[in-house]
């Protein structure tokens, strides 16, 4: 792979969010250059130039950090406390860190910190519409169903129009006659306008995750999607009425007949403008048609968030609606270009990063300036003296309950028209509408650039005051509807019987479980048919993966017909069922008589060196083979010898960083398979081994990833991992003994190697085999010398492992390996049903709290270090359980049966 790709390819899955830079670097350079005086000189004008340089650097600090605190926020509220919205939360830490930065300035601190919180919060109007809109507007109507949009479009407009303007002028009415801050008309109407979008995040999440149905989620993602639109036309006429009371050349004074032809030039404008940079966008990415090109793909996303920028910025520049241009251009690129798109993976993860970049800077933004706005005087030099009354916050508690009130009054004053149009509605759904009317980021959007228009073109501290009584109200709103509204959604869902899953719908999900215990037998079958795990203890599968408890032999005679069936013919190879046979049969079992059994067999493995009872006084792993000893080991004479021919032994070398590729694509599938997990220390050991052997075959010298295994699983990763052990217990505030410490300690060293050794042999299987395949491509049944040496290194690694994996306890090897199965099993269970949910087969709530359950039981096997479980048989017992006419129905040759029944006889006479 080419330098470039590898690092396009790298930013692509690393860094997506990094394109967002260059829209705020140009936010930076827009805020950053002013004009300078003619009479100043060069020096104070270099002087000018570079402070200004110097603040905008700073300003870097602020959305990063934002983004950091956000990243803290998500993990305590996903954990702990999911009631709260996260939108809600970081408009509270915005507002304490706005606090902050000004009671700082106040006392004549000066920080990089505070100089790039404040120059955030100066940013005008028009640029923070431009840097937050855009990206999010375009994920929401993006995110659309279409089909269902279309469909009830006729509901939706009157939602957003006819709606919006009643419920515009009737907020008005509140502000003009019931509010105690004698607001002119004009500006009562941008408040209402402002207040008219809702903003559907948090609801939407939760309908999701609950499964609302399809008719009410469209009515609340498409009446929030063309409110925005319609709200932001009203803004405006008002807005510029509002602005012409202050200063003249700045607002423009729009009469009635001229508000109407502003409003449909700023409606139909955007819109057309918006479906003709749709079209150009659907040419693009047809043209962009590479699928197996990553270049295309970086390109089609790239193109996306570029002509959403455009388009806002193209409408506005023709004085048009650009928020009404960004809906069309999503909805147009949803309807034609969704099948054009090659990642779509790709194109979805980039916009939910970006939505989320977005939020929660704009929320922290929010709450910043809020903050800021309660302590600064010098820009609201009123608010000191007035924001802290009560009256000022019981006016907004009073407006949120009047807000509630209308939003309720207009939801069942059209509700005669919406029921009998477009795709209906019921009076559930009407109630449900009408509690969840979330204000959020559009609002504060309008808000925050009205704040910052009227403080940039006034210095009267009467309009300063009135734009900070609209911000002050409209984030008081907002945050209100996050943290009553939002929480209390879920529970009226459910009471209005919104989501009340059907007898119908819990049939599925009962047909859904019933499929995935079947699918979840037939892999712990094709386990048992692996040679690494043909010794399951089932006591120990059948304690950790609760779905396989009562399984029944004809389900596991079932299991292994379907396991027979897929496999192919070449590579089928006998399930060992003798560790699982007898517990068909354990409803005949006297129970007493397992008992003692599991009593035996658990005092004999305790009197041994079983997992649990171990005690060392050295804090270390049990170590692999020493590198020097492996170096011996592997420097040992070759049937091959490539020192007569040059040219085969660089023939060689290209050979071997071919099987390392092998080998890593092999890692990758195991991972993939669930048999891996994709994080933690045992992928990292397993890749930097192939980095070491690369490095190594680069210079010519054989495969040597044993030996680079061996260093890395005796590294710094194992002193980290019992630093985190530690760590771990201390978070979980359960003081634990030296011996105890060090018994864990060993456990998690001898389930690391083990796993690390049944990896490492299986991935050199698949690597092998896929090396073969590649290399008789071509229809030679032989292999060249330098394909052959390849492979002889290949199994001397091999081999090297298994004798590692040999000076273990065969018990204690076991038990790992059972262990390791059921954390497998688990995990393609859980596989199974993000697979259901992501097809949309299953509800995110109904997919969820599987899932959730399915954690718990792989985090519990995890920690497990039980020698022995509930009802295990001793081997002599097993045999009693098991007659030899019950192989057969298995599908086990009579050899393999026999060589079974010897090896639990050998067992048996040990015990």
């Amino acid at each position: 792979m080419p330098t470039d790709k590898r690092v396009r390819d790298y930013c692509l899955q690393k860094n997506l969010d990094l394109i967002l830079i260059g829209i705020i670097v140009a936010g930076y350079s827009y805020h950053g250059v002013d004009a300078v005086d003619d009479n100043t000189t060069t020096d104070v004008h270099h002087e000018d130039t570079e402070s200004q340089a110097e603040v905008a650097v700073h300003a870097v600090f602020f959305p990063w950090f934002a983004q950091l605190v956000g990243i803290a926020v998500y993990y305590v509220l996903s954990r702990y406390a999911r009631a709260i919205p996260f939108t809600a939360m970081m408009f509270l830490i915005g507002l304490a860190i706005g606090v902050g930065v000004e009671v700082r300035t106040t006392d004549g601190v000066d920080s990089v910190v505070d100089e790039s919180v404040s120059t955030w919060m100066r940013i005008p109007g028009e640029l923070l519409l431009l840097i937050f809109l855009p990206g999010l507007l375009y994920v929401d109507s993006y995110s659309i169903d279409v089909h269902l949009f279309l469909k009830s479009f006729s509901q939706l407009f009157v939602f957003a129009f006819p709606m919006v303007l009643a419920g515009t002028a009737l907020t008005a009415l509140v502000a003009y006659y019931i509010l105690p801050y004698e607001w002119s008309f004009d500006l009562c109407m941008t408040f209402g306008a402002i207040l008219s979008a809702t903003d559907p995040v948090a609801v939407s999440v939760l309908m999701n995750e609950l499964g609302a149905p399809p008719r009410l989620r469209m009515h609340i993602s498409g009446e929030s999607l063309l409110n925005d639109g319609s709200a932001y036309v009203f803004f405006t006429i008002f807005r510029a009425r509002f602005l012409y009371e202050l200063v003249p050349d700045v607002g423009r004074n729009i009469g009635w007949g001229e508000g109407f032809a502003l409003f449909f030039r700023l409606s139909l404008g955007g819109m057309c403008i918006g479906l003709a940079f749709g079209i150009g966008a659907v040419l693009m990415l047809y043209m962009l048609k590479y699928r197996l090109s990553g270049e295309d793909s970086v390109a089609q996303v790239v193109l996306t968030i570029s002509v959403a920028y455009l388009t806002y910025f193209s409408s506005e520049l023709a004085e048009c609606s650009g928020i009404i241009g960004v809906l069309f251009l999503g909805l147009t690129v949803k309807a034609f270009g969704e099948n054009l798109i090659n990642n779509t993976h790709l194109m979805t993860h980039f916009w939910e990063i970006t939505e989320m970049l977005l939020n929660t800077l704009l929320f922290t933004l929010a709450g910043c300036v809020f903050g800021g706005m309660l302590v600064d005087s010098d820009k609201t030099s009123a608010v000191n003296e007035q924001i802290f009354e009560a009256r000022d916050w019981g006016t907004l508690f009073l407006l949120f309950i009047l807000l509630l009130a209308i939003r309720f009054f207009l939801i069942f004053a059209f509700y005669p028209l919406i029921s009998v149009i477009g795709i209906g509605t019921s009076w559930q759904e009407a109630m449900f509408m009408s509690y969840s009317g979330l204000r959020g980021a559009v609002g504060l959007a309008l808000a925050l650039s009205l704040f910052s228009e009227v403080y940039e073109i006034t210095p009267d501290t009467v309009y300063r005051d009135f734009a900070a009584k609209v911000f002050f109200l409209t984030g008081g709103i907002a945050m209100l509807t996050l943290i009553i509204n939002a929480p209390t959604c879920g529970p009226l869902l459910k009471k209005l019987g919104l989501v009340t899953p059907t007898d119908s719908r819990l049939k599925i999900i009962s047909k859904y479980r019933l499929r995935m215990v079947q699918y979840s037998l037939t892999e712990y079958v094709s386990l048992l048919a692996d040679e690494r795990f043909c010794d399951l203890d089932f006591t120990v599968v059948r304690e950790h993966v609760p779905f396989l408890r009562d399984i029944t032999y004809e389900q596991l005679k079932a299991a292994v017909k379907r396991h027979k069936e897929q496999t192919p013919p070449c590579s089928y190879k006998h399930p060992n069922l003798a560790n699982v046979l007898p517990y068909m049969n354990g409803s005949a079992v006297d129970d007493e008589n397992v008992e003692g059994e599991a009593r035996n067999v658990n005092k004999s493995r305790d009197s041994s060196s079983g997992i649990r009872s171990r005690r060392t006084s050295l804090i270390q792993f049990p170590r692999l083979p020493s590198v020097r000893h492996l170096m011996r080991a592997s420097a040992r004479g070759s049937i091959f010898d490539l020192r007569k021919s040059t040219e085969t032994k660089m023939e060689a070398n290209e050979e071997r960083l071919i099987f390392i590729k092998a080998l890593r694509a092999a890692y990758h599938l195991l991972i993939e398979r669930g048999e891996v997990e994709s994080r933690g220390f045992l992928p990292y050991s397993l890749f930097s081994s192939l980095d070491y052997a690369q490095d190594k075959a680069a210079r010519g010298q054989p495969l040597a990833d044993w030996e680079a295994l061996c260093v890395a699983s005796n590294s710094l990763a194992s002193h980290v991992k019992m630093v985190l052990l530690r760590v771990k217990r201390i978070f979980r505030l359960r003081a634990i003994t030296i011996n105890e410490f060090h018994t864990e300690l060993e456990h998690f060293g001898m389930l690391f190697l083990v796993q690390e050794l049944l990896a490492f042999i299986k991935a050199h299987e698949i690597a092998e085999k896929a090396f073969k395949d590649l290399s008789q491509g071509d229809g030679r049944d032989e292999l060249t010398l330098a394909e052959n040496v390849v492979l002889q290194e290949s199994v001397d690694q091999v081999l090297l492992a298994e004798q590692a994996l040999d000076e273990f306890d065969e018990k204690e090897v076991q038990q790992i390996k059972s262990h390791y199965a059921c954390h497998i099993i688990l995990s393609k269970a859980a596989a199974y049903y993000e697979t259901l949910s992501r097809q949309g087969l299953m509800s995110e709530r109904e997919a969820g709290e599987i899932l959730e359950e399915m954690e718990s039981h792989i985090l519990h096997t995890k920690e497990c270090q039980d020698s022995s479980h509930a009802g295990e048989m001793s081997d002599r017992h097993k045999l009693e359980m098991v007659p030899d006419d019950d192989w057969s129905p298995l599908h086990l040759s009579s050899s393999n049966a026999k060589s079974v029944t010897e090896n639990m006889k050998e067992d048996a006479d040990e015990v």
